[in-house]
């Protein structure tokens, strides 16, 4: 694969969504060999021991189901319900149930340090969660501390868990950084706009609204230095009310407004921009902005988002329709990024296992030989190719666009080597190695 990937999880010819997770994992090396775990094939040598095999699969899910931030949270939720249920359906992991857990994120970081010690200690098999990039910050240290129960974030996207290296024994995140939304994102805007002169940003004043701010500005100012950024505007998580900061940005005049902005926040702040006529004067560029579409986001603006339905094409890429189309069947909506973050990290779940067992020839793998292969595990999804590292964290792309009519137009998706550090470089390291 080039950068570390030795375990692939393919698609066959004229799989569907619902038939690669009904099927147990076929494992190809990158040295060409095709395995299969033991307890899924007519084995022709005895099964090494391994971890002794469960009776039901428990996969605790902490999302936000309560509060301001369930417009995201529930979404993600319905994801991970539909995978598991098509995972089930063909019998579960390796011939076991999946159980999930649904657990509320709301509370705070402290609040979710003492769930996911309550939930390792009511002994669940796995964890897979949380929106919140603090919470992630506060979860991570104790996971890797108990060292008990393979962890999984699917949504969060501060690099500071990459660039402090808080992912090194049970913890991985399936999803992409701030880096790779910033460098995306610059890149695209500058495609659109050559001849931009001045910025502002507006960003969610914490872990995550700060990474993404001065990741998108650092990319910005490497590709054309002569930008002048005028304010720099943080406001609390979960604001209600922008009219200060929609005033100063109208009196700065700035050729381009960023932000961060996501579920509550990015709906408040859509509709209070349309109504003082902020996208008449300038663009808007938004980092994860792509929820904003079934809410009113007007034509013309640059939306960045990890996955978009549109991409990659439905027509021609069958996990992506099928997921699409199961989606709308069951809740009525197109399914935004957060469902994708979800469904995808449930399915790292289940092949990282799979490919542990076909790869240790065992029954059922113990936690460390799950570990080592998700470390180097590449696998299909909806959303496209997805190559975990030794960092412990996707090497993930982004897709970036125009808003036309509540969709994305003008798609260009970002390599991951285009937005993204080398696997084991820091982003200020990379940064700095710009030209």
């Amino acid at each position: 694969m080039g950068i570390g990937a030795s375990f692939v999880v393919g698609l066959g010819a004229g799989w569907g969504l619902a038939e690669l997770l009904r099927r147990p994992a076929q494992v190809t090396t990158t040295s060409g060999e095709t395995l299969t775990p033991p307890a899924a094939a007519t084995a022709t040598s005895t099964p090494a021991a391994g971890a002794r095999k469960p009776q039901k699969f428990r996969l605790a899910f902490v999302a936000f189901q309560t509060g301001a931030a369930s417009v995201f949270g529930v979404p993600a939720t319905n994801a991970a319900k539909l995978a598991v249920d098509m995972i089930n359906s063909g019998g579960g992991i390796l011939g076991v149930p999946v159980e999930l857990d649904v657990r509320d994120e709301s509370g705070g970081a402290q609040q979710q340090v003492a769930l996911y010690r309550q939930l390792v200690e009511g002994g669940i098999n796995a964890y897979v969660g949380l929106i919140s990039s603090a919470d992630c910050l506060a979860v991570a240290p104790v996971a890797e501390e108990l060292g008990s129960t393979l962890t999984v974030f699917f949504d969060c996207a501060t690099k500071q868990l990459v660039d402090q290296g808080m992912m090194k024994k049970v913890v991985f995140r399936t999803g992409g950084t701030s880096v790779a939304d910033g460098v995306s994102l610059a890149r695209y805007v500058i495609s659109k706009m050559p001849n931009l002169k001045t910025v502002v940003g507006l960003n969610q004043d914490y872990a995550y609204g700060r990474d993404e701010w001065a990741d998108f500005k650092t990319a910005l100012l490497k590709l054309k230095p002569d930008v002048q950024v005028l304010d720099e505007l943080f406001t609390p998580l979960y604001t209600t009310d922008y009219s200060a900061q929609i005033s100063r940005i109208l009196s700065l005049k700035p050729d381009l407004v960023h932000t961060s902005f996501w579920g509550p926040d990015l709906v408040n702040f859509i509709t209070q921009a349309k109504g003082r006529g902020l996208f008449d004067v300038t663009k808007v560029a938004f980092a994860r902005g792509e929820f904003g579409l079934a809410h009113g986001l007007p034509d013309g603006q640059f939306v960045e988002g990890p996955y978009y339905r549109g991409f990659p094409d439905p027509r021609v890429y069958p996990l992506n329709r099928d997921f699409v189309s199961e989606y709308r069947k069951r809740y009525g909506e197109d399914p935004p990024y957060p469902a994708y973050h979800a469904a995808i990290a449930v399915m790292g779940v289940k092949f990282a296992i799979e490919a542990a067992a076909a790869v240790e020839n065992v029954e059922w793998p113990d936690l460390s030989a799950v570990v080592k292969v998700l470390e180097r595990l590449a696998y299909v999804t909806p959303g496209g190719f997805i190559v975990m590292t030794k960092t412990h964290n996707a090497w993930s792309g982004a897709v970036v666009g125009t808003s036309r009519g509540g969709a994305l137009a003008d798609l260009y998706y970002s390599h991951p080597a285009e937005c993204n550090p080398p696997p084991g470089t820091s982003s200020d390291e990379w940064f700095r190695s710009w030209a």
